[in-house]
């Protein structure tokens, strides 16, 4: 399965060729935190100084948050319905990186697990 990935930039010298594009290949039926593992396998995201980088990653809906100092991303709670709704053009899923400094990855998880994005 092709995953087509995009991201946020780090610093100002970063944005040069924004939003870094990478295509990434993994097996068939992988699942959502597979994949994730095989973006930090491929080091896609980058490392900042002092360690502490938090990204939290999207499809349509928030589906994970990784920090630097994290051995493994950490999934949200995602519906059958949330997964029928991830982001997918030409046959490949489309995920993006938001950077979000080095806020407490906690901090992040705890907003985006209670983050609604449509009125009940």
């Amino acid at each position: 399965m092709k995953v087509h990935l995009t991201r946020e930039s780090v610093a100002a010298g970063d944005d040069a060729d924004a939003p870094h594009p990478r295509t990434l290949e993994v097996p068939d039926g992988a699942d959502l935190q597979a994949v994730l593992g095989a973006v930090l396998a491929a080091r896609y995201l980058p490392s900042i100084s002092g360690g502490l980088a938090t990204w939290s990653a999207s499809s349509g809906v928030p589906l994970a948050v990784l920090a630097q100092q994290w051995p493994a991303p950490r999934m949200l709670f995602l519906t059958r319905a949330d997964l029928a709704r991830l982001h997918r053009r030409e046959g490949a899923l489309r995920l993006h990186f938001n950077y979000h400094t080095q806020l407490d990855p906690e901090l992040v998880l705890q907003v985006l697990s209670r983050l609604r994005l449509y009125p009940e």
